[in-house]
């Protein structure tokens, strides 16, 4: 039997702060008896209300899991396109309610979507993906947009001939970069890889399926916004470790961390100079963690 705990923290960047503007990263989890879901938002500086849309991005996404899991009856093939349907629907009732242009609404979105047999992990724009696996290694991916000119889910209502042209137009050309990294050992570099995506791929968001066999090896997954990318003098792979290194995992677990990390960080330089975001779920599997605990 499988237990999902969720947690999630956002935290202000020193660029922001010092600059008197708010902190346009958010956060968000929950789960229940047989689903769970961690997602993550992070507004674009130079839009206008982004913290938000954040904010209602981030909202809407886990409302749209919600939905999903009310009316899923096939394969979890299809998760991925029909929370994007729903997501859609969810910002554009909140953006009439609201009056809100779509320079509120850039924000990017990646989220954790577990069921008791597998499950998916989705980015739309940029971002970190970790994965740590029982046995203590950790899989981390970094996605990056060519230019810095990520894709915000508001584009596909509208604005997305405009983001398409500033890509130069090509649907096929590669303009997403993956970084990935298997860590398994003392060695940061072990499995390091990369691929890209089409500008095509990437507007329709990047889907990492966790089959029912993977879900059983591992112990948490968590998905971090760019600013984890963005901490003064730390390497992203050596701060993405440092906060899933979890020293107890009740209650708000995440958090916890988090906070500890920054301020160890902050000791030693600005800390995390962009917004950063983190939502993770913590797998137990009752049966497993049982008979290690009556050993």
């Amino acid at each position: 039997m499988i237990k999902f705990h969720t947690d999630h923290y956002f935290h202000i960047g020193s660029a922001h702060y010092t600059s008197g503007k708010p902190c346009q990263d958010y956060s968000f989890s929950g789960s229940d008896e047989n689903t769970a879901c961690a997602t993550v938002s992070d507004g674009c500086s130079t839009g206008r209300h982004t913290d938000i849309g954040a904010r209602i991005l981030a909202l809407s996404t886990f409302q749209a899991t919600r939905d999903y899991t009310r009316s899923f009856k096939g394969s979890l093939d299809t998760v991925a396109s029909m929370i994007s349907s729903s997501q859609q629907q969810i910002i554009g009732m909140t953006r009439r309610v609201l009056d809100l242009g779509l320079e509120d609404m850039l924000a990017t979105s990646g989220y954790i979507y577990l069921t008791q047999r597998g499950g998916v992990v989705n980015l739309q724009g940029d971002g970190v993906v970790a994965l740590k696996y029982r046995s203590g290694g950790i899989e981390m991916s970094r996605f990056e947009w060519e230019n810095n000119i990520p894709f915000y889910p508001a584009y596909m209502g509208e604005g997305l001939d405009r983001f398409v042209a500033a890509h130069g137009g090509d649907m096929d050309a590669s303009k997403l970069s993956r970084e990935r990294i298997q860590l398994w050992d003392t060695n940061i570099e072990a499995g390091l890889s990369h691929n890209s995506f089409s500008l095509r791929e990437g507007i329709n968001g990047i889907s990492m399926p966790i089959s029912m066999a993977q879900l059983l090896q591992l112990e948490f997954v968590a998905v971090f916004t760019d600013g984890v990318t963005q901490i003064d003098g730390v390497s992203w792979q050596k701060a993405v470790v440092n906060f899933l290194a979890f020293k107890t995992v009740g209650g708000e677990f995440a958090k916890r961390r988090m906070i500890r990390g920054i301020q160890d960080y902050q000791k030693i330089g600005k800390g995390p100079v962009d917004d950063i975001a983190i939502s993770v779920i913590r797998i137990e599997n009752t049966d497993i963690e049982g008979v290690i605990s009556e050993g």
